[in-house]
């Protein structure tokens, strides 16, 4: 039997090939998000099979707790509606999980590896954005899947990058500059996919994101030069604003006010933002009929017509697969016993990260300022969408959080410990 130091040796280059693919191609090829995923959850099963588990800490146990919490709830919710065999198919997920967070816990990868693998996948994302704009002549780009998740996760591959940007020191790297160039490059494409794509549901997040890298990098002796930065940011992006008239910020913001504007003052329900505000109310208007284990989709359906025929609902709600929103859609289908886990899901990660962003080493500030973030865009984008009901979203969610996690925890043990070059 190989000691731990030799085992952990071997899935190292393992854990590494399977996040850099996870990242490199999970905007440009179909599906390509499942492969990196795959990998990791085969080789978690052989990893932990050969023992032993980790000893696991409070905040390993809660967010482990949460996982299989919402999976048990989820069978609990197939009984008792009666709901199809395939409402299993998502919970799952969250089960399957588990093995790759407890393998990640102790083989998390090479922090290159995933910063190579960001880039890369940002300069896919932005090639498809390019490609449905000018080759094809979209308006707005939908990815391989759909508009508002791609332009989630690419909105998440250009903060990664920024994060990667931190990371990219001589005390990391030996080549820092085209390291620099690389994930400059890379915020650069994965902004454009996210621009392109018209998604506000994860713009509405980046005040926040830039609070929480605030938080976690300045400090008396650079408060000055992030000021100035921050400020010519912000020029440029409002001159670029101003100077192009036809930008998507400002598209998407008349449209919003259009539908909005429509939908208040003449009650019509046909755009985008407007038709959501409609499946909201009916969700608020249904749900407090059954709170606490929601309701079968089929009578959940019959209630829609039966309120549409009625006039209380604008017909176009019946045209609509969900609600597109992740906390409502819970309470509808699963009721509050399903809310819970999924607010522990992002509550009580954020706050584990968060606790970090002062930490005495650099690369684990860096590793909390991005799980801090991609809790705030996945939380604020599932007021949008059901982020957590599809799997593009669901893995990147899951596979981001579990591998910043694991890479955060290997940063702590070595900055307590004796140097190692493992996680470089």
């Amino acid at each position: 039997m190989p000691s731990f130091e030799t085992k952990r040796k071997q899935y190292l280059l393992i854990t590494s090939i399977s996040v850099f693919l996870f990242y490199a191609i999970n905007q440009s090829v179909p599906s390509g998000y499942s492969v990196g995923a795959a990998l990791l959850l085969v080789a978690s099963a052989f990893y932990l099979a050969q023992g032993p588990l980790p000893t696991l800490t409070m905040e390993e146990k809660i967010s482990i707790a949460a996982l299989a919490g919402f999976f048990v709830v989820a069978v609990f919710i197939y009984f008792w509606h009666g709901n199809p065999l395939s409402t299993l198919d998502v919970p799952s997920r969250f089960l399957l999980a588990i093995p790759v967070f407890l393998m990640l816990i102790q083989v998390p990868p090479r922090l290159s590896w995933l910063w190579a693998g960001v880039a890369v996948g940002s300069y896919g994302a932005g090639g498809v954005a390019l490609w449905q704009i000018y080759g094809l002549g979209m308006d707005d780009v939908d990815g391989l899947t759909n508009g508002v998740r791609f332009g989630g996760i690419c909105t998440m591959l250009a903060i990664l990058c920024v994060a990667g940007l931190l990371w990219a020191r001589r005390d990391n790297t030996a080549h820092p500059w085209p390291w620099r160039l690389a994930l400059c490059l890379g915020v650069l494409a994965a902004g454009y996919g996210s621009l392109m794509s018209g998604t506000r549901g994860a713009w509405i997040s980046l005040p926040l994101v830039f609070v929480l890298f605030c938080l976690g990098t300045f400090n008396r002796g650079n408060l000055y030069r992030a000021c100035m930065a921050a400020l010519v940011i912000l020029l440029a992006a409002g001159a670029w604003y101003v100077v192009v008239p036809s930008n998507p910020l400002k598209a998407g913001y008349d449209q919003a006010v259009e539908d909005i504007s429509g939908y208040v003052e003449n009650g019509n329900a046909q755009g985008s933002i407007s038709g959501r505000f409609e499946l909201w109310r009916a969700a608020l208007i249904n749900i407090p009929d059954k709170p606490i284990f929601g309701w079968n989709e089929r009578d959940y359906r019959a209630r829609l017509e039966e309120q549409v025929a009625n006039k209380e609902l604008d017909p176009h709600v019946l045209n609509l697969a969900h609600t597109h929103n992740l906390y409502l859609e819970t309470m509808l289908r699963q009721g509050l016993v399903g809310l819970i886990p999924i607010l522990a899901l992002f509550v009580f990660p954020f706050l584990f990260f968060f606790r970090r962003l002062r930490a005495g080493s650099c690369n684990v500030r860096i590793l909390a300022i991005a799980g801090t973030c991609q809790l705030v865009v996945f939380g604020m984008l599932g007021a949008s969408h059901v982020v957590l009901y599809r799997n593009d979203t669901l893995l990147f969610f899951f596979i981001t959080l579990m591998v910043l996690w694991g890479c955060m925890r290997q940063e702590e043990r070595q900055s307590s410990g004796p140097s190692s070059s493992l996680a470089k």
